[in-house]
């Protein structure tokens, strides 16, 4: 077993631990749950934009829509290519009926990929990796 762990390492593992009970407790309806396990990685990893649109949207589901549209403008302004937080803010600030506080802008076109391109095809390796761990941790949990 190495004991050489980085103190980087740990933060890693800690941030994916919590993305994961993230996604499960949302997944579950559990809107608070989320939110704290979101605050988690946010107070350690200012910058996760992925971590900020998952607190945003927790926050949207439990009806905060300040707190959800402070988040998504915070998501959009450390990724200005945000196109989650650039959609769900438009919506919030129509719903809101205010005027946007942050520069919406308009969406990042979407990148063409071609059959046979090695992104393609790393992407679509990265997928079935995906679902087949995830087929394996629902297993498990059975």
């Amino acid at each position: 077993m190495d004991l050489n762990v980085t103190k980087y390492q740990i933060k890693e593992e800690l941030r994916r631990q919590w993305a994961s009970q993230a996604v499960r407790l949302a997944l579950t309806g559990n809107w608070d749950g989320a939110v704290q396990a979101n605050l988690h990685i946010v107070d350690s990893h200012p910058q996760d934009v992925q971590a900020r649109n998952r607190l945003a949207w927790a926050y949207y589901e439990l009806g905060r829509h300040e707190d959800a549209l402070q988040a998504y403008e915070q998501s959009l302004t450390a990724q200005p290519s945000n196109n989650i937080a650039r959609k769900k803010l438009a919506e919030l600030y129509a719903m809101l009926k205010r005027e946007p506080a942050v520069a919406l802008g308009e969406s990042m076109p979407a990148i063409e990929m071609s059959e046979g391109d090695d992104e393609i095809e790393d992407l679509e390796a990265y997928v079935d990796d995906e679902e087949k761990e995830s087929a394996g941790d629902d297993s498990e949990s059975e």
